[in-house]
């Protein structure tokens, strides 16, 4: 993390973000044509995110969230140069700051075999 307040959101805010697919426009071979990506084993996703909550002079609280990318793997390195960072289940609790370790090791792109990704057709 290169930004100070990244840094900060790194050590202490870490969260996971449960999707069951997302759509990715190519920035590649074909720009613009829309695919879905998906986990193979049709569980959802859990990606590494960041949370933050902020109190206004009213009192109210506003909470927000970012989804961390990383490189892409080969299963999508011909339609985008990132990808959200998927967290297995066994590294939930290094992420989340349960157990020991370092939650830096996990910011990588997902193992090959876990994604499947298919073309959108035109409506």
């Amino acid at each position: 993390m290169t930004s100070p307040f990244l840094a900060v959101a790194f050590r202490a805010w870490r969260c996971i973000v449960q999707v069951d697919q997302y759509f990715q426009r190519s920035t590649k071979v074909q720009p613009g044509k829309r695919f879905s990506i998906q986990r193979a084993d049709g569980t959802p996703m859990a990606w590494a995110g960041l949370w933050e909550g902020h109190r206004d002079s009213a009192g109210t609280v506003t909470r927000s969230y970012c989804v961390i990318t990383t490189e892409t793997n080969a299963l999508l390195s011909s339609v985008h140069d990132r990808m959200p960072v998927v967290l297995e289940a066994g590294n939930w609790p290094v992420w989340l700051g349960g157990v020991e370790g370092d939650a830096s090791t996990l910011l990588r792109p997902a193992d090959e075999g876990v994604q499947t990704i298919r073309p959108l057709t035109a409506r």
